[in-house]
């Protein structure tokens, strides 16, 4: 079955970043990328655990993965890759996900997925209720 739906990622925070500037100063942002599709959170300046609480919607026609890159700057300084199953399956997912290459810092991801081409009763996640409380 090719997955068909609304991906929506919450860029939470991230957390032990590596600065890669000479200067001690850094400007880091975080990008999502899906196929050929982008987002990139704001940049935030000298924090190596910066707070994004930034939401992205995605169209998903049969993607598998989404790529994370940390930048600082004009820089890649750590990269991974996400497959999308635990979130086909269930509908949410909340994760740490660890940062390869340069850095060995984390970002959180908060994942969220709604079938457009399926019935309710066809959704591999029928009953489940989420409720958020902030």
């Amino acid at each position: 079955m090719t997955e068909k739906g609304t991906l929506t990622v919450t860029v939470v925070e991230a957390k032990n970043l590596k600065n890669e500037g000479f200067t001690g100063d850094c400007e880091l942002f975080v990008k999502l990328i899906l196929d050929a599709r982008n987002a990139q959170a704001t940049t935030k300046k000298n924090d190596l655990n910066p707070t994004y609480n930034e939401t992205f919607n995605f169209n998903i026609d049969g993607d598998k993965y989404i790529y994370v890159e940390c930048w600082d700057k004009d820089d890649v300084i750590g990269t991974a890759d996400l497959k999308l199953d635990k979130v086909f399956s269930s509908g949410y997912e909340e994760e740490w996900i660890k940062m390869e290459m340069e850095t060995k810092g984390e970002v959180k991801l908060i994942l969220d997925f709604i079938y457009i081409s399926l019935s309710k009763s066809e959704r591999p996640y029928k009953n489940l209720i989420r409720i958020q409380i902030t």
